[in-house]
């Protein structure tokens, strides 16, 4: 998988410690991309672990865990959802 990204999107991804890599492998470093069960708008999105992990961009939110990053909602939208 090979996604461009517009360049307001890559602006506000200022705090990947991947390099982006995710455009090309669909990873998140050595791990899959989050799964994604539901949002609150373009780049509020609900994960389907409830399990934390050391993202800058993932939160916790009740049980649950939030994604905050601008690329992984720009990939949600476009419908790149992850590898199976």
């Amino acid at each position: 998988m090979i996604v461009e990204l517009p360049d307001d999107v890559r602006r506000r991804t200022t705090k990947c410690a991947y390099g982006f890599g995710c455009l090309e492998t669909g990873c998140c470093g050595n791990r899959e991309m989050c799964e994604v069960v539901g949002s609150f708008g373009p780049e509020v999105l609900q994960l389907a672990t409830h399990e934390c992990a050391d993202c800058m961009y993932r939160i916790s939110f009740g049980y649950g865990q939030l994604c905050i990053c601008p690329v992984r909602g720009h990939l949600h939208i476009i419908g790149c959802h992850r590898r199976s």
